[in-house]
């Protein structure tokens, strides 16, 4: 664009020839102006001035609306060690209390940007082919804040060679067999349907009668038999097989057979049949009572094949099948009573046996491990989130002192890796009357108070904030992420699908999820 303007220029009778250059700016157009004057004493001289549009318009600045104003934004860039930028990483950006995950990739000059950000604590996770991973300290963003990272600078990653070796579940069984196999009571009584590892890998049918055939044709137990047959024929018992070496023998056939087909029927049939693992699984870490209940519920509560909890059939319907067997080859004045006298006697020493296994023959089984916690223990720290849904609409019309509320866990919880409570666990806590915490809270809140959540037979006890507050160390702080009230008319819920953030109220040792 241009234009030509007149100028008068009154210049003095010595003045010389001038050239003046100027920069003008109107209306958003800048113009660079030449003037050249040529003076004549006492004569007013004429000027053309050429103005000339230097460049076009910059775009005028935006408006910034009131939600952008108030996000954040983290930007940084990425190089490798030598200074050189890396284009296409990955970057993850994770908030540290909820599920807001984004992605990103550095572009050519190793640059990203995260903006529309909502104050809260975040931490950078960056990946790059070649390079070890970097992951970032807690980044807090306020309102409106604008963070840049320092310079990421990426170490090559160390060099490595690995082999990916196959292993089946049948081969893993198979070793912690042979590790079974070992375990004797003091050296001299068979343990071999005890695990001490709690998650060990599922038997096969093969395996199942492998196991049952071995701890049935053990040399202890024919001596024990012999022992029990001994002891019985001195009291005289069953007299209906006499006495002598006849009698002896009868009473040990009875004895090996009951010993042989419970085993076999209850131990290796039925659990192939319902696909349940006949072993005993050590516990070994927990409080007394959660150790004392798995022990005693053992012969009702059996581990599926599939690692699920599930009720014993094979136990129970064995022990009544091997009583039922032993009617064949029991005197006839005895078989009236001894079906009920041998499966009512199973269940009970199978139950006391569940004790001595849980809390005694570990310290006197030989092979078997020193630190049992070591091998099964997992510690959920204190301080740890956890997601949970509600599972029910609950009002201010119904949240009486001390209703139940109850909550669904929205995702796996693990420790180092291994999974310790599962999506869809169940946790619990209560509501809290707004008239009993008029003084406390706000009339238009709808208050919770966490529990726990159930992780396999433990219960995880949960609170509302983070870190403890209050001089009572296991007091619970009320949940404030509730929907105010807009009128006083308005009814303040909490719908069923809310998600909920909770906290580990305090360490607690747990065995992985089955």
């Amino acid at each position: 664009m241009g234009a030509h303007i007149g100028i008068e220029v009154r210049a003095s009778e010595n003045q010389r020839p001038m050239m003046y250059a100027l920069r003008l700016t109107f209306a958003g157009f800048m113009f660079s102006v030449c003037i050249q004057v040529q003076t004549v004493p006492a004569v007013a001289q004429h000027v053309t001035v050429d103005l000339r549009a230097s460049s076009e318009l910059p775009d005028a600045p935006r408006p910034q609306t009131s939600e952008a104003a108030d996000s954040g934004t983290i930007r940084g860039t990425i190089k490798d060690r030598s200074g050189a930028v890396i284009a296409s990483a990955s970057i993850t950006l994770e908030a540290t209390d909820s599920a807001d995950i984004r992605s990103a990739k550095s572009d050519n000059a190793g640059t990203f940007n995260f903006a529309d950000l909502n104050p809260k604590t975040y931490r950078v996770t960056v990946t790059a082919q070649g390079f070890a991973t970097w992951v970032s300290s807690a980044v807090t963003i306020h309102t409106g804040e604008q963070f840049e990272l320092p310079l990421i600078a990426l170490e090559v990653a160390s060099a490595s060679s690995s082999v990916n070796v196959s292993i089946s579940q049948h081969d893993v069984a198979e070793e912690q067999i042979k590790a079974e196999e070992k375990q004797r009571i003091a050296g001299i009584f068979p343990e071999f349907f005890v695990s001490y590892v709690w998650n060990a890998a599922p038997l096969s049918t093969g395996q199942k009668f492998g196991l049952a055939w071995k701890s049935t044709t053990d040399p202890t137990t024919f001596a024990l038999t012999g022992v029990i047959a001994g002891y019985e024929q001195a009291r005289n018992n069953l007299h209906a097989y006499g006495q002598g070496a006849q009698g002896f023998a009868k009473r040990y056939g009875a004895n090996y057979t009951d010993s042989f087909s419970s085993i076999m029927i209850g131990s290796a049939l039925l659990p192939s049949l319902f696909h349940q693992d006949p072993r005993y699984f050590v516990k070994g870490t927990g409080s007394f009572r959660s150790r004392a209940f798995h022990a005693i519920a053992f012969p009702f509560v059996a581990r599926g094949d599939n690692g699920r909890t599930q009720p014993n059939f094979s136990f129970v319907l064995g022990t009544y099948a091997s009583a039922e067997l032993s009617n064949l080859y029991y005197p006839s004045s005895s078989q009236t009573h001894v079906t009920a006298n041998n499966m009512l006697l199973g269940i009970g020493l199978d139950s006391v046996n569940g004790l001595l296994l849980e809390f005694v023959y570990p310290h006197l089984t030989s092979s078997a491990p020193r630190n049992i916690a070591a091998n099964t223990q997992l510690v959920l720290r204190e301080g740890t989130p956890v997601s949970l849904i509600v599972t029910e609409d609950l009002s201010l019309e119904n949240a009486q002192q001390g209703k139940p509320v109850a909550f669904a866990l929205l995702r796996d919880v693990k420790v180092g890796g291994v999974i310790v409570a599962r999506a869809g666990s169940r946790a619990s806590g209560e509501a809290i009357a707004i008239a009993r915490m008029s003084n406390e809270i706000k009339t238009d809140r709808l208050p919770i108070q966490f529990l726990s959540l159930r992780a396999g037979e433990e219960r995880v006890p949960l609170r509302a904030s983070k870190r403890r507050t209050g001089e009572d160390e296991v007091s619970y702080r009320p949940l404030n992420s509730t929907v105010a009230a807009a009128g006083a008319n308005k009814k303040i819920q909490i719908h069923a699908g809310t998600l909920l953030t909770a906290y580990v109220a305090s360490d607690i040792s747990l065995h992985p999820a089955s």
